[in-house]
């Protein structure tokens, strides 16, 4: 009596068949908008396809070395026959046949005839295929230019046009589901235009190549600026006369003299009146536990836990774009790390284990050599497993791993600072809570603006006298500042994150 002898290789032949018929043709026909399904799985794989009433029946063998009689079974039933793999004997296989043998890599053009057959003049057949989401305008700006910064001013200037600003707000209330009456609308647009045209005057002012009168026209230019980042918000005060009830009362910021007396140790803090804290809560930050007034002395500041506050040498830490002068001048740790990839740690995943990638790790590089393991604790994000490995001479490295579930990957789950002049920064918090990189750039505009206008001693040092190595960092941030926070006010006013490059960058 014979006993079958299973063929062990048939399933391994079977799964790879498969995996390649889902790939080389079910896909692409359905990309297509052909319905198509696998009608037999056997010896080979027939597949039928249909749209627009038109019909079609292909076959798929495993190897083009497949006995004669089950082409010729195959060709009864279908209209052209494909095999797996790379072709051997095909004619010798395949022989006696009155349909097309081919390499299943031969399907596209067969697909393309297919689709010119059944297509009506110029239009594909309408596909009832649901839309993942409506039809909208695309949530970012593309800008090319060969002056990037031209093509930034240019929409700034184009929401100057109560009209256009309007518009941009009502939009950007739609895409928000907020729902904003006519007359809120056209109040807000009417402040937006009017602070925009502010920011204007101030930043592109013809006479401020002085460095005194630069460093005022960027500070009151950033605060008009934030005043039209706040009314186009679709929540929020709806005029300029709601948001001067907080002008009103001040700045909301303050400054105080250090130890010993030069521009580092000036001090500045935040206070729980006034504009700034305003704008905190705008940018949904608390402030609850902000003072509400200024210490009188330094001193002071040690009964103060809560209140946030940092030094002038602090706060140019944070500008990255600046950190080699800063390095040059300080002996104290950067306020920032370049963010890299980590292959080396990163160990494959394959799509067999059917579930994505939740927690990468990547490198935190500190360039100058001055942070440690517990200062790179103290940086936003889901960061854990600080380790630091070897640098080869590039500063200081450190592994960190990045818990990052609902992103395909690690810097989706980190707040990164980018600009022009830096790729890719993390950014460490200086004042308090403050993370936008913005705001901490007012601030920095607000110190330099009370010693240019109420410390004249102090100011005379920077220019002419014992800190004139000082001029050079003020100068390069007010280059940064006047490149780098239009684009950033662009986007907090439109709602639209912005790429301005030079045509051919990346």
């Amino acid at each position: 009596m014979a006993v079958a002898v299973e063929d062990p290789g048939r399933k391994a032949r079977f799964e790879i068949l498969h995996r390649d018929v889902e790939r080389k043709v079910l896909e692409p026909l359905r990309t297509h908008n052909w319905a198509a399904n696998i009608e037999r799985e056997d010896e080979y794989f027939i597949i039928a396809a249909e749209r627009a009433g038109v019909s079609h029946r292909i076959a798929v063998f495993y190897t083009s070395a497949t006995a004669n009689g089950a082409y010729k079974q195959a060709a009864a039933q279908v209209e052209h026959i494909f095999f797996n793999g790379a072709p051997y004997m095909v004619e010798s296989f395949a022989h006696g046949l009155d349909r097309p043998v081919e390499p299943i890599d031969a399907f596209p053009t067969l697909l393309l005839q297919w689709n010119a057959a059944t297509a009506d003049g110029k239009f594909a057949p309408a596909a009832d295929i649901p839309l993942t989401a409506p039809a909208t305008r695309r949530p970012f700006r593309m800008l090319l230019s060969e002056q990037p910064i031209e093509s930034i001013w240019l929409r700034l200037r184009q929401l100057q046009s109560v009209t256009l600003a309007r518009k941009l707000i009502e939009e950007r209330a739609r895409r928000e589901g907020i729902p904003l009456d006519a007359a809120a609308a056209q109040s807000k647009a009417d402040g937006v235009a009017y602070a925009l045209r502010n920011a204007s005057d101030y930043f592109q002012a013809s006479d401020h190549r002085n460095v005194s009168q630069r460093v005022l026209n960027f500070y009151y230019g950033s605060l008009a600026f934030a005043f039209a980042e706040i009314l186009a918000a679709p929540t929020g005060p709806s005029s300029l006369a709601e948001l001067e009830d907080t002008t009103k009362q001040g700045h909301g910021l303050y400054t105080l003299d250090g130890e010993p007396g030069g521009l580092e140790q000036l001090v500045v803090g935040i206070i729980s009146n006034g504009f700034f804290p305003a704008w905190m809560k705008a940018m949904g930050m608390d402030t609850a536990q902000l003072p509400a007034k200024k210490p009188r002395r330094y001193q002071d500041l040690a009964d103060m836990p809560s209140a946030p506050w940092a030094t002038v040498e602090r706060l140019f830490a944070a500008i990255p774009e600046i950190a080699d002068l800063f390095a040059d001048i300080f002996d104290s740790p950067p306020a920032w790390v370049e963010s890299r990839g980590d292959m080396e740690a990163n160990l494959p995943q394959g799509p067999a284990t059917g579930a994505a990638r939740s927690r990468s790790y990547i490198k935190l590089v500190d360039e100058f050599g001055r942070l440690t393991p517990k200062d790179i604790a103290e940086f936003p994000g889901p960061i854990s497993e600080i380790a630091e490995v070897d640098a080869k001479g590039d500063g200081r490295h450190f592994r960190v791993a990045v818990d990052h579930l609902g992103h395909p990957n690690a810097w989706g789950a980190l707040d990164l600072h980018h600009s022009p002049f830096k790729r890719s920064a993390l950014l460490m918090p200086v004042l308090g809570g403050l993370k936008e990189y913005r705001a901490t750039c007012v601030v920095l505009l607000y110190a330099l603006s009370i010693v240019v206008r109420y410390r004249p001693g102090v100011w005379r040092r920077v220019q002419e006298g014992d800190l004139d190595h000082l001029r050079v960092l003020v100068e390069a941030f007010l280059f940064v500042v006047e490149r780098i926070l239009p684009e950033q006010f662009l986007e907090t006013v439109s709602g639209q994150r912005v790429y301005a490059k030079q045509p051919g960058t990346f």
